[in-house]
């Protein structure tokens, strides 16, 4: 079924190579891979991590540590990544290295 909302503000997120600098402009016949998602006043769209093939829940963000992804439900999740534990000499740093991981997924919901 065909769907068409005319006249509508379209929010988006990208993605950058390092995650500090905007995008470029989007060019004419470009395809991006990500979600659309309903909101109040409008739809956003989220640009998935560019992977080989595109994922029923695209990743916005994927870090050494953690990866945030998109639900179809329209919630977001975070996902942890496996820590070699006879590797940490410090837990107070990988703990901040984490928690700094994650305010960057984070700032990718808005």
């Amino acid at each position: 079924m065909k769907k068409t909302y005319p006249n509508v503000t379209l929010d988006c997120t990208f993605q950058t190579p390092d995650n500090s600098q905007p995008s470029l402009p989007i060019e004419e016949g470009q395809c991006l891979n990500g979600v659309i998602s309903k909101i109040t006043g409008g739809f956003r769209f989220e640009e998935a991590v560019k992977s080989r093939r595109p994922k029923r829940n695209p990743k916005l963000f994927d870090g050494n540590y953690c990866s945030l992804v998109h639900m179809q439900n329209g919630k977001y999740q975070i996902h942890m990544k496996t820590i070699n534990a006879s590797g940490i000499t410090n837990r107070q740093y990988l703990a901040f290295k984490v928690y700094s991981e994650l305010l960057n997924a984070f700032n990718i919901i808005d």
